[in-house]
């Protein structure tokens, strides 16, 4: 059961990434083509675009490769149900959240240290504020989340 809905997930994402990578990639040619800016950057969306497309493609392998071998399911339903193994995935997950974190953190204040400036002003200033604001806020409902969880 826990390996279907492990392949309708990776289904799901998978598409969806390769919509939206799709989108983006046809936008910003589309505006590149036309001459028209609706961002400071059609490049950007081309960017982007890429970021999903290789989300997509990782997720396609991944699929492709659990469906092609039972082993790979096996491997895919351990994974899923050793304790051990779920622990340690977590732990990693914690440990690589704590990363993007600081350099989220450390990012933030190097922009403010040395762009004065922006501060206030700038749309990036604004939206790394944000993003280590909600990563802090994210960090707080898990805490709190697994907690209730734990007592349960």
């Amino acid at each position: 059961m826990d390996t279907k809905n492990a392949a309708k997930e990776a289904k799901i994402i998978m598409r969806t990434a390769l919509i939206v990578g799709v989108i983006l990639l046809a936008a910003g040619t589309a505006f590149s083509l036309a001459g028209i800016n609706p961002v400071s950057s059609n490049k950007g969306l081309i960017a982007l675009s890429l970021i999903s497309l290789s989300v997509a493609f990782v997720y396609f392998t991944k699929f492709s490769k659990t469906i092609n071998s039972s082993e790979a399911i096996k491997s895919r339903v351990i994974q899923e149900t050793d304790e051990r193994l779920v622990a340690s995935r977590n732990e990693k997950d914690a440990r690589s959240f704590k990363i993007i974190q600081a350099a989220l953190f450390l990012g933030y204040m190097g922009y403010t240290i040395f762009v004065p400036e922006d501060v206030f002003q700038s749309v990036g200033w604004w939206i790394l504020m944000s993003l280590v604001m909600i990563s802090f806020l994210t960090q707080a409902v898990l805490a709190k989340r697994s907690c209730v969880g734990a007592e349960r």
